[in-house]
């Protein structure tokens, strides 16, 4: 087994963590968690000054960051200058030169392991981050501050900073007033039938909504957002064919930007289409500050990361002779849709098996809402469903996931000619659409991946129901029905994290719609003891 990498900089000050062997130095894994993407969710300097709703106490605290499940970052170096959380950036706007917090790739896919008082980041891992609950308590913190004079005075105090005067202090909180009412109207549209929790999203729904809604402003095309997901691990995502928890997107060609650029939308890249400036008929504007060229840099980043080993230095070690034997069972039962790879090889190239929903029997709600969404098109009508030749136009009401093609794909039409160059672009789009149509006729089900580094992203199946492998391997019918999540201390016989109830825990419940923990019901008939050979044998992919 590898070790991990030597601790050089601590990832805060007051306790040492551990950095596995992925094939990341310290300034890539840096770049990686600190390079913005162009979702701008508010001013940056009121981020700063912010009280909570319901307390003096700064939303930005480091306290408050974790207590939402957010990994304290690197301290004070020139890609976090402000020693912000990991995923979290100061990112400003090129035209106004005004600064905005930014949130990256890695505040959702990046994640912390403990095991008896040990720490180790886990790259490209699932967070246990509660990013709803974050995005709710903006809100409530944005009202707070308008509703109470005395926590607009303390914010003033601290924004200002020794210029105050009545008139730039009544300009901010007019400012402040739209900023609040969007943040209010966005939790309003998005928000889910239960609290998602901690390391879940429905980022479908929130996608869908931020364009059926925001982007073409159509209000009564809210979609309900009920089927909320774990994170996906990030390791080998650039080398599959397909991706997504439904193998919706495909990653040929432009695959990326579109997969990249549709996740920004989702996540405050300001995306809005208009009637063009100067009035051409049918002519349409479709503006964003998605930044393309840090995703295209950050994918060359993921590309190189690999899956993390167990760490036999921090956590026990991996019994051989029960991995030898459990093998047999994993040839016999997993490989047929798990397949093994080689996590260090360059070239190494992953077909997905998307398995119906009929046969693997999980929770059906987020592939079905991925396909079933019908909106008005709005200002859409009369547009191409895609910027192509011959392609057919929208007419009053269309599918909500074309609706979200439409607007991804002539974003990438606005840039990516320019940022590629003509000729590659056109081959790019050429590989996309000839791989969309491969797949067009793909089942509705989920996708099934290589295991490789599969002991981290605990808990298991698409939307988070199984606590462990160990659960899995148990009968439907005798899992867990409820269980807590958030903490980071890992099980490393049963391989989950640990489900006790604490302060920085959210319930679970499957009996709640989205949460179904049925299906998958491949090993459960193995005896007690072979499990356990099959856990010990999945603990060294």
């Amino acid at each position: 087994m590898e070790s991990p990498v030597p601790v050089k900089n601590p990832v805060v000050a007051d306790y040492d963590v551990a950095y596995l062997d992925q094939n990341w130095s310290d300034e890539i894994r840096n770049e990686w968690w600190y390079t913005g993407q162009g979702s701008w969710l508010l001013p940056y300097d009121w981020f700063r000054v912010l009280e909570q709703a319901g307390s003096e106490e700064r939303l930005s605290s480091d306290k408050n960051m974790e207590r939402l499940g957010f990994i304290s970052g690197s301290k004070n170096n020139k890609w976090n200058p402000d020693s912000l959380p990991v995923g979290f950036v100061k990112e400003a706007d090129p035209k106004s030169k005004e600064t905005y917090l930014g949130v990256t790739c890695a505040a959702c896919h990046t994640s912390q392991v403990e095991y008896q008082g040990k720490r180790f980041i886990v790259e490209g891992g699932p967070a246990l981050a509660d990013f709803d609950r974050f995005i709710t308590e903006i809100a409530e913190a944005l009202q707070a501050t308008l509703d109470d004079d005395n926590k607009f005075k303390r914010l003033t105090d601290n924004y200002f900073d020794g210029t105050y005067n009545p008139a730039k202090a009544k300009e901010l909180k007019n400012q402040m007033a739209k900023v609040s009412a969007d943040f209010n109207a966005r939790v309003e549209r998005n928000r889910p039938p239960h609290p998602n929790g901690y390391g879940r999203l429905d980022a479908f729904g929130n996608i869908f909504n931020e364009v059926v809604v925001t982007a073409i402003n159509e209000p009564g095309n809210v979609n309900v957002v009920n089927a909320p997901v774990s994170y996906p691990v990030l390791w080998d995502t650039p080398q599959h064919d397909v991706v997504q928890w439904n193998g919706a997107a495909v990653n040929a060609g432009i695959g990326p930007y579109v997969r990249n650029a549709g996740e920004v939308v989702g996540v405050f890249g300001g995306v809005h289409i208009e009637k063009a400036v100067d009035g051409s008929p049918g002519e349409l504007q479709y503006r964003h500050h998605i930044n393309l060229e840090n995703l295209k840099r950050l994918e060359d980043i993921l590309i190189t990361l690999w899956s993390p080993v167990w760490p036999e230095t921090l956590l026990p070690a991996i019994d051989q002779e029960k991995a030898e034997r459990g093998k047999s069972y994993y040839d016999k039962l997993c490989l047929s849709c798990h397949e093994t790879i080689d996590r260090k090889d360059p070239g190494r190239q992953i077909t997905a098996k998307i398995v119906p929903l009929k046969e693997i029997g999980t929770d059906p709600v987020m592939a079905e809402n991925s396909t079933s969404g019908i909106s008005r098109t709005g200002i859409l009508e009369g547009q191409p469903k895609l910027p192509l030749p011959g392609v057919p136009a929208f007419g009053p009401e269309a599918p909500s996931g074309e609706l979200v093609g439409n607007v991804i794909v002539n974003i990438l039409f606005q840039e990516l000619p320019k940022m590629l160059g003509p000729d590659a672009f056109k081959n790019d789009l050429g590989e996309f659409l000839q791989a969309k149509k491969k797949y067009s006729t793909v089942p509705l089900g989920y996708k099934a991946r290589p295991l490789n580094g599969i002991w981290a992203s605990a808990p298991f199946l698409h939307n988070g129901s199984v606590a462990s492998l160990w659960e899995l391997l148990k009968k439907p019918d005798e899992r867990m029905r409820q269980f807590y999540v958030g903490n980071n201390e890992l099980d490393p016989v049963h391989v989950g994290f640990s489900i006790s109830d604490g302060p920085l825990t959210s319930k679970f419940d499957a009996a709640l719609t989205g949460n179904s923990n049925q299906g998958h019901d491949y090993g459960t008939d193995l005896s007690d003891a072979n499990k356990l050979e099959l856990i010990e044998y999945i603990k060294t992919l």
